[in-house]
């Protein structure tokens, strides 16, 4: 906050004393004071009232800067009404409540919406591990299907790869801000991963021709 600022705001207030003032002296003059007496108390006044400004302007740039240094320390910023600075003025604690009783609302708010994105999280992971189990299933009567000689069997493990692709996909999604639910950090050989994959996807692979360095799909 700028002196100048300061100044231009409180300018109606050192109208109405330039206005006192001069009606006082005038006051003055006319009940017989002399010239130099109205000179001298005219000064005073003067003084005293820039005195007082300039120590109003201080303490309220004091004030506000203590507000701004602690918004900037603050990751919260919406907690800024209650780690406000105190003050004697009535302004400033009308002020502060207006922002406690707003910054409520929004943390109330920011609590709701939290609440339900964590439900719609568990929900998409219940869904997804209730949607494994009959993909799994049909993944399995695929493969004893193929086991007794079917050969119509290969479309529809295809599309059910895709599917549990895709419901992987949803997952990691509903887990994107917890990551660490899907990591595990560990020594694994590269081998086993990559057979591991590979043995997944071989309908995928199959599909676009694609084969291990060994000729098996």
């Amino acid at each position: 906050m700028s002196l100048w600022a300061y100044l231009k705001d409180r300018f109606f207030y050192f109208l109405l004393q330039g206005v006192c003032m001069v009606a006082a002296g005038f006051f003055l003059y006319l009940t017989g004071y002399p010239t130099a007496y109205i000179s001298l108390i005219l000064m005073i006044w003067l003084m005293i009232l820039a005195v007082y400004s300039i120590a109003c302007w201080l303490g309220r740039r004091a004030y506000f800067k203590a507000a701004e240094q602690i918004l900037d320390e603050l990751d919260q910023r919406y907690l800024l009404g209650e780690l406000l600075p105190k003050s004697v003025r009535l302004e400033d604690r009308l002020y502060q409540a207006m922002i406690r009783k707003s910054n409520k609302s929004v943390i109330e708010r920011i609590h709701q919406i939290e609440t339900e994105k964590t439900d719609y999280k568990e929900y998409i992971e219940s869904w997804v591990h209730e949607i494994k189990a009959p993909i799994t299933g049909i993944a399995l009567l695929c493969e004893n299907r193929r086991k007794q000689g079917s050969q119509d069997i290969k479309d529809v493990q295809l599309e059910n790869q895709r599917i549990e692709n895709y419901v992987d996909m949803v997952l990691y999604y509903a887990r994107s801000e917890e990551v660490y639910k899907d990591y595990m950090i560990q020594e694994t050989s590269l081998e086993d991963v990559v057979y591991e994959v590979l043995a997944k996807n071989k309908q995928l692979l199959m599909e676009h021709g694609c084969h291990d360095s060994y000729g098996n799909a």
